[in-house]
């Protein structure tokens, strides 16, 4: 597993998606309620936990920072040692004390059991292949406590989105001062869509190119993957403010527990 190129810059990758404080400078609404709302809905679920939690991909620690601070004790793993490094220095400073660990989502050993296991933000899409799916959630599986619960958000993909023209560049969001447009095409055969953010600033149209990769997980095929890998589906959500899941519906946002033996 490579590490995606949206998490080889730190500092970029804080200013593109901001915290719950940092929030006022995503100029999209909807987009800046998400982020709210995301942070409400992981504080929440960890709190509701009652032990340890565990944050899969947790990145330069957006959400398990103040997870922490709110007095939970949560353990983070990721891939990219620079947004570790990131993390670790941004925890210090908020004067928490949490353990980071690199790890490879696919395949883990960590130390102890978890209460809860946190995979955030469209994390699982970076998992290509039904194996690579399956290694994961058995990997979470393993780590968490009898009673312990897997807890995710992708999205759930609109199929107009899927057959955009490949040629055309699309509006994707704005935050201060960078905005970011996208190619992409799909892969109807393997479920992969290849895309291509283009980033520009006043005086700098396309200063930098990010080209990415991420898988498209259906909604009855995630079912499936979820029961053969152990885990029964206990709520799912189509936004982080806890509405039906629809048709309609812009995300997965899934609350699971571990099937009996």
């Amino acid at each position: 597993m490579h590490e995606c190129p949206l998490y080889s810059d730190p500092e970029l990758y804080d200013s593109l998606f901001p915290d719950a404080r940092d929030s006022a400078s995503v100029q999209d609404e909807s987009r800046r309620e998400r982020v709210l709302a995301s942070e409400r809905f992981y504080l929440e679920e960890a709190g509701k936990s009652g032990g340890r939690v565990l944050e899969m991909a947790c990145g330069s620690g957006r959400l398990t920072i103040p997870i922490a601070q709110s007095g939970i004790e949560i353990i983070g793993a990721d891939l990219s040692t620079s947004m570790l490094d990131t993390a670790r220095a941004k925890a210090d400073r908020a004067g928490v004390d949490i353990q980071f660990f690199e790890a490879d989502m696919r395949s883990f050993d960590l130390p102890g059991k978890f209460a809860a296991a946190l995979i955030p933000g469209n994390s699982l899409l970076h998992l290509f292949t039904l194996e690579d799916l399956m290694q994961c959630f058995r990997s979470v599986r393993r780590h968490l406590a009898p009673k312990g619960r897997l807890i995710f958000d992708i999205s759930k993909w609109d199929l107009a989105m899927l057959e955009r023209d490949p040629g055309e560049r699309y509006h994707v969001l704005t935050v201060k001062d960078i905005t970011i447009e996208e190619t992409a095409t799909y892969d109807a055969v393997a479920q992969i869509r290849h895309i291509v953010w283009y980033l520009s600033k006043p005086g700098a149209a396309d200063f930098r190119v990010i080209d990415y990769t991420l898988r498209v997980i259906f909604p009855q095929e995630l079912l499936l993957l979820l029961d053969t890998a152990g885990f029964r589906v206990d709520d799912r959500y189509g936004e982080f403010t806890r509405e039906a899941f629809t048709s309609s519906s812009p995300r997965q946002v899934c609350i699971c527990s571990v099937s009996a033996p």
